[in-house]
């Protein structure tokens, strides 16, 4: 079996230098986000509007707000939500950037389809709590009890319900994408997926339960599409380890 030739991960540097690299690119991060905010702010009526259409059409434009800054407040939160989204792939680079050193150098070839992948499977998930579960959610709990109860939903808390759900949403979609990198760089393999299934299902709706709404409709609809990506990620950890066993030996 031929020897590996790879080039060794750049010399280790002191536990200081990591943290203060680490602040920096959390810095250009937050900047960024905060560049994005204000790239939002003049279109955060059209952001809200675009975030109630996943409403019953009888509430469209009916939404309130029970307090003076309530409103305000929730226009922050909009254009705070567009900022990250619209800085999402300059972070993602960010994080690249921090972990490269410790990298071998036939690993760093990595960057451009981990960035790629990252981003399409953000925004599958996004769009999947966005034009599915959304939708078909409020309709569920918003017509739970019929014409007994007549639903009126402050701005603050239906904003916040949303962008949780579509972040939420967005960020476990990147399972399959953080397992095809973790098993290129061999820290785990479909094997041990498989064999740690149980206990991934009971994390899968610890997860579900602690990034949705304490609702269990909002849990377990997040936790079937984890269950998914799960058995995926067994297949993606599979054919990224055959991958990497041809490319080195």
């Amino acid at each position: 079996m031929p020897e590996k030739n790879y080039q060794s991960p750049e010399e280790e540097l002191p536990v200081t230098e990591h943290i203060e690299e680490l602040r920096q690119r959390l810095f250009k991060s937050f900047i960024a986000i905060i560049v994005g905010f204000l790239v939002a702010w003049p279109f955060k009526e059209r952001i809200l509007l675009f975030l109630e259409e996943p409403l019953p059409d009888r509430l469209k434009g009916k939404l309130i707000f029970l307090s003076p800054p309530e409103a305000f407040f929730t226009a922050l939160k909009i254009s705070f939500f567009a900022g990250i989204l619209i800085a999402l792939p300059f972070v993602l680079y960010q994080l690249w950037k921090f972990i490269e050193p410790g990298l071998y150098e036939h690993e760093k070839k990595f960057i451009l389809p981990f960035m790629f992948f990252s981003l399409l499977f953000f925004f599958s998930g996004a769009s999947f709590a966005y034009f599915v579960i959304l939708p078909f959610g409020l309709k569920f709990l918003l017509g739970f009890m019929g014409d007994l109860l007549t639903p009126q939903i402050t701005v603050g808390s239906y904003v916040s319900f949303v962008i949780q759900m579509i972040l939420a949403f967005g960020f476990v979609f990147l399972l399959p994408v953080v397992v095809w990198l973790l098993s290129k760089l061999g820290i785990i393999n479909y094997t041990m997926l498989e064999k740690n299934r149980k206990f991934a299902v009971l994390a899968i709706f610890v997860i579900a339960a602690l990034l949705t709404p304490p609702d269990a409709f909002s849990q377990i609809m997040m936790a079937l599409p984890l269950l998914a990506l799960y058995e995926l990620s067994i297949w993606v950890s599979k054919i990224a380890g055959r991958e990497e066993e041809e490319i080195t030996y």
